[in-house]
């Protein structure tokens, strides 16, 4: 019975090591406090295109025409349209926003 405690005991420690090891890897990987995120930007890009490497990131939309702002996280861009959930002021609301109304793109890429 020792026997088996000792070695229960080992496969776990060897358990939490691993988890350990394998959590400081992921925690490596991540940006620092003072490193900054980049927004891409390619001379042959369209909005579609920006838009689209920008999914599931928070964005500020500002709309054409109007001059309305739409601030959320971008879900899903297909061919015509993007989907912005957890909207700023309206939580309890999603949009969807038409790409070609869209004026320009803004992310938050630093921080204080």
């Amino acid at each position: 019975m020792a026997r088996f405690a000792m070695t229960s005991k080992a496969f776990g420690f060897g358990i939490a090591a691993a988890l350990l090891v394998s959590a400081a890897a992921v925690v490596g990987q991540q940006p620092g406090a003072g490193q900054e995120k980049k927004m891409v930007f390619e001379e042959q890009d369209t909005m579609a295109n920006v838009l689209k490497r920008l999914e599931g990131k928070g964005v500020r939309l500002r709309l054409a025409g109007s001059g309305e702002e739409v601030i959320g996280r971008l879900q899903k861009v297909g061919k015509e349209l993007a989907h912005l959930s957890d909207l700023s002021g309206r939580e309890f609301f999603d949009a969807v926003v038409r790409i070609d109304q869209v004026s320009s793109v803004s992310v938050q890429v630093r921080g204080r």
